[in-house]
């Protein structure tokens, strides 16, 4: 398979690729490094070809791509701090990027289309586990973090209606909170791992009750890979993740036994909390009925290997080492 991915140095992207060529598939990655990061394909750069491109440049993007059999666009800009900061970006990105997408795969007869879209697209859900079939809303269009699920929201329309008869199949996947080594720093998981690692007064923002259903990267990209190789993920939506629900408090006392701490917890107000779901569960039964979907990794172990891995990044031990000293 020749693939195109774009976004392939961010974390969703890089592992994804990985996994790609350990497959055997020709691969092409297409990002601008503006938060992915090209060291995170380190392992896999002399077996690809690197194109550095802004994704909203559809001549620079057609330049990059040569007829791939599948697009899997990851390309977006993540993380809810950028959502305030710069939410004209985050809804360019979405919106140029996926209109340059749809565009490409039907001149380059591209078979299939992978967009990953998002939870957010759920806004504040009124069923759990939540569906597929929920209705995609934005909760409030003057707060700037809803950029991010408005662009993915329309996106989504702009890879389902830019599908012509003759044209790509499209599939598209809504993670849900997605965690794991490279990551990144502005997300939960990873947040707390440095306040642990750096001994830092340990900030959880608001009551900590809220809840997440953590899935670790190894699952998501087994679900994404199967989606496209598979006849019945042709046309169709997944949700991608684990039913597991679990409190941010749960998450940082979780951390807490693996790194054999025991900060005190102080609760802090944030903006972010104004537009943040106070639950967030996905219905995964889709993409275990369609896609034999079916998450290996607990969430013990995978938050024991993300520790590990951040410990060797940020102070360049192992965590037993770390846990020793």
């Amino acid at each position: 398979m020749k693939a195109l991915v774009t976004g392939g140095a961010g974390f969703v992207g890089s592992h994804l690729t990985k996994e790609l060529v350990a497959s055997g598939n020709e691969v092409t990655v297409f990002d601008n490094v503006d938060r992915g990061n090209r060291d995170r394909l380190d392992p896999v750069l002399d077996k690809i070809t690197f194109v550095e491109g802004d994704i909203r440049s559809e001549g620079k993007l057609k330049d990059a791509s040569d007829n791939p059999d599948v697009i899997f666009h990851l390309a977006a800009i993540n993380g809810t701090k950028h959502f305030y900061d710069r939410p004209m970006d985050v809804l360019d990105v979405n919106l140029a990027g996926t209109r340059n997408i749809v565009n490409l795969a039907n001149e380059q007869n591209v078979d299939r289309v992978l967009f990953t879209s998002s939870s957010e697209v759920y806004g504040f859900p009124r069923e759990f586990p939540t569906p597929e079939e929920h209705p995609l809303q934005i909760m409030d269009s003057e707060n700037p973090r809803y950029s991010y699920a408005g662009g993915k929201i329309v996106g989504e329309q702009y890879v389902i209606h830019g599908a012509t008869e003759d044209g790509y199949d499209y599939t598209i996947v809504r993670p849900h909170n997605l965690y794991g080594p490279e990551m990144g720093y502005d997300h939960v998981i990873p947040e707390f791992i440095e306040r642990i690692l750096n001994d830092e007064k340990f900030t959880v923002y608001g009551d900590g009750t809220q809840t997440r259903s953590f899935c670790y990267i190894s699952d998501a990209i087994n679900a994404i890979t199967t989606s496209v190789t598979r006849t019945e993920g042709a046309n169709e939506i997944y949700n991608i993740g684990t039913q597991d629900e679990i409190t941010i408090n749960e998450l940082a006392k979780h951390l807490f036994d693996i790194a054999e701490v025991n900060p005190k917890i102080e609760h802090i107000e944030s903006k972010e909390l104004s537009g943040s779901p106070k639950r967030r569960q996905p219905d995964i039964s889709n993409a275990k009925g369609g896609l034999d979907y079916d998450p290996q990794v607990s969430l013990s172990s995978g938050l024991e290997r993300t520790f590990d891995a951040y410990c060797r990044d940020l102070i360049g031990v192992t965590a037993d080492k770390w846990r020793s000293s």
